[in-house]
């Protein structure tokens, strides 16, 4: 099978960013700060200026930040985590991980999140917090309503940013409207550090836990006295430097983006078969360009014509709601999640990264009309 014309992502480094990468590092491997040093404080300090956020706290991945965080959130407490249906395997698994329970959520079809009726449905006395997730870069416009309700049941809400660098609602970055949002810097992510991930929060307390949690409850850094259980999901140096090279050039990424995006957006509109699910607040990270095809069209046929035709389209977010992975079988608890079994099962991400040209946008929409031609839509 020959190669794609367009692949869903490809990470950006321009010539700069390489040189600027590699002397950082040169400089940890000379030095031999390889762990815990300027490039991790630098990253934090950067990532609590783009956020708004009064503390960042770098981790090994966002799945470490993520269950670093709900261990600092609850401090040995048991209890529910409310989670969107829709997520990822790390949004299920990181309460059960840091000895919680997960209770999963339906969501709405426009934000692919919980609203706050959802959330009243399914909440009971165990309930300890929320894990919102915001899936492809997309903030709820309920952020703030639901932010309110948890204070008002004495839940915290954590938001699950692994999607929305850059996203904000009303002016405020994802990630600020609870006690903590959790980001990625996977290689996939709108921006990278290879792996990575990062925490932040305005609470000083919750900062300095997570820190705790992060070097193996270690209240010194570098001698072996601890007082919590913790793990190692430090962030080393080198990663550090990648993800501050990235994080320089966000603004640029995101404007790519949002250029893009419009272009699908506009060559969509005549389209019959599908329906966009837009951000409904801007800037948005626009991670994922997510498309609602309806009922009718196969989607795995839909996939083979655009790669038979060049185009080779990302995985979804996700095809399958968490119940059906294996792993969670008796792990979780769920009251039905009809939506998110629909969203789903029913929408595609279309390629969407700034190394693609206007011209790649084109192909990839005269791609999908014949795609939709030929299975019959």
């Amino acid at each position: 099978m020959t190669e794609p014309r367009v692949v869903p992502v490809r990470p950006d480094f321009s010539p700069e960013d390489i040189e600027g990468i590699l002397g950082s590092i040169r400089t940890s491997l000379e030095t031999g700060q390889l762990a815990q040093g300027e490039q991790v404080a630098a990253f934090e300090a950067e990532m609590s200026a783009l956020t708004g956020a009064r503390h960042a706290v770098a981790l090994s991945t966002g799945t470490a930040a993520l269950v670093c965080g709900l261990r600092a959130l609850t401090t040995g407490r048991t209890g529910e985590v409310l989670v969107p249906a829709n997520s990822f395997y790390s949004s299920a698994a990181a309460p059960l991980l840091a000895g919680l329970r997960t209770r999963l959520v339906d969501v709405e079809a426009d934000t692919f999140a919980p609203s706050v009726r959802t959330l009243r449905e399914v909440v009971t006395e165990d309930t300890v917090g929320v894990l919102l997730v915001h899936m492809g870069g997309l903030l709820t416009p309920e952020l703030e309503e639901i932010s309110a309700w948890c204070a008002e049941r004495g839940l915290w809400l954590f938001e699950d940013c692994a999607h929305a660098h850059g996203s904000r609602l009303g002016g405020r970055h994802a990630g600020t409207f609870g006690a903590a949002g959790a980001f990625s810097f996977f290689a996939t992510k709108v921006i990278t550090s290879g792996e990575g991930g990062m925490l932040i929060t305005d609470d000083g307390e919750l900062a300095a836990a997570v820190r705790l949690h992060r070097n193996l409850g270690k209240p010194e850094a570098w001698r072996s006295y601890h007082t919590a259980l913790g793990e190692n999901a430090r962030m080393s140096e080198l990663h550090a430097a990648v993800g501050r090279a990235q994080l320089a050039r966000l603004e640029e990424f995101l404007a790519v983006r949002e250029r893009l995006a419009r272009l699908y957006t506009e060559g969509l509109a005549d389209l019959a078969g599908l329906t966009p699910v837009l951000p409904l607040h801007t800037p948005a990270s626009w991670y994922k360009y997510v498309v609602l095809l309806d009922p009718a069209i196969d989607r795995a046929a839909l996939r083979r014509e655009l790669r038979a035709a060049g185009v080779q389209l990302g995985g979804e977010i996700y095809e399958m709601t968490l119940t059906a992975q294996p792993v969670f079988d008796g792990l979780v608890t769920t009251g039905g999640h009809p939506v998110a079994d629909e969203v789903c099962a029913r929408h595609i991400c279309l390629p969407l990264h700034t190394r693609m040209s206007e011209d790649d946008i084109g192909f990839v929409l005269t791609a999908l009309r014949e795609a939709l031609k030929a299975v019959g839509s």
